[in-house]
């Protein structure tokens, strides 16, 4: 297969850099491209002035012949269009989470397995060039154990009203605990969470926890929807790792690039999505390019693997059900049936 007939379902704000990507790899062609709001139609056909446009994604999935699907909906709403696409015969890329609950993670995998179909989630941080190095670092042996990993990760109060459908710790949080899980090479035993709601809001918006990993390492997770607007950038993400001989720091953004304007300062983010000399690159870029490259090679995935996927979702289920209970919770105890 030199060519892929892919198809977008979900065409919000994240799709746009999607979009972008997809209009610059030769191996794709972007055929249909769903979202029920028709006015986004016409944004997406700037990229992709032939793509057949539809309002319902089981339609598309039935009339369109599709190689690949990217599945871009809200958190809560990945399950069916991602099982129907595998159904359809379709390799899929799904945004992170790949589900809101383990259970239907849980299915999504199988489903992948039985439809004999790859199935890649974006955890888009196992292609920045930072968090790639220090899993080098760390992997080397060199810094011996790890004991603790701290994560904060926290984004502005601005995007809240557009993410509160979802806890924070599954849109943010479940970054580090992909990492946490990544860089330790060993599993959750148990969390404890609490978590914070504002007045009126159905979902939190920060939450905080402690991860006991199997092997005794701590992971300490921050997440939360508050910096102010007038904040330096639209987040504040800091990963800090103790081992046995040596710590890492992490900081995005890194201010080695400071815009002093006459209303504010800002640091940008620079190593997610950046176009030079009419090129892109970055992060995103490669996590997409590497997801066609195994569609178009029938080659399953080493970096995006489905049951990573699985454990994220597992973990930020878990932290959930901890901040809910006010008590530690388990994983061992937790089942795919759980909801």
């Amino acid at each position: 297969m030199e060519r892929i007939r892919l198809g977008m379902i979900g065409l919000g704000r994240f799709a746009e850099l999607h979009a972008r990507i997809y209009s610059r790899l030769p191996q794709v062609e972007v055929t249909a491209i769903c979202d029920s709001n028709l006015q986004r139609h016409d944004r997406f056909k700037q990229w992709f002035p032939k793509a057949r446009c539809y309002i319902n994604w089981e339609e598309m999935l039935t009339v369109e012949h599709l190689d690949a699907v990217d599945i871009l909906t809200p958190e809560h709403l990945h399950e069916e269009p991602v099982r129907d696409a595998l159904r359809a015969g379709a390799h899929v890329f799904v945004e992170k989470p790949l589900a809101n609950t383990p259970e239907a993670a849980y299915r999504l995998v199988q489903e992948s397995i039985d439809c004999g179909r790859l199935l890649m989630t974006g955890h888009v941080l196992r292609f920045d060039h930072r968090y790639i190095a220090v899993k080098e670092q760390v992997s080397s042996g060199a810094m011996g154990m790890i004991r603790s990993i701290y994560a904060k990760r926290n984004n502005g109060k601005a995007y809240f009203p557009l993410y509160n459908r979802v806890s924070p710790v599954f849109i943010l949080g479940i970054h580090d605990i992909d990492l946490m899980r990544w860089y330790m090479e060993d599993e959750v035993a148990e969390v404890y969470a609490v978590n914070s709601f504002p007045d009126g809001s159905m979902a939190p918006d920060l939450n905080g926890a402690i991860l006991r990993f199997g092997r005794g390492g701590i992971g300490i997770l921050e997440c939360n929807w508050l910096l102010p607007e007038g904040a330096l950038s639209f987040q504040d993400i800091r990963m800090e790792i103790t081992a046995e001989q040596g710590c890492i720091h992490i900081q995005d953004p890194d201010a080695s690039v400071l815009y002093n304007g006459g209303v504010k300062s800002e640091v940008p983010s620079l190593t997610g999505l950046h176009e030079t000399h009419g090129r892109l690159s970055g992060a995103l870029f490669d996590e997409l390019a590497h997801f066609v490259d195994c569609v178009v090679t029938g080659t399953r995935s080493t970096i995006l693997q489905p049951e990573d996927a699985l454990q994220a979702v597992r973990i930020a289920w878990a932290i959930e059900r901890s901040a809910a209970l006010g008590r530690p919770v388990k994983l061992s105890t937790m089942e795919e049936t759980e909801s």
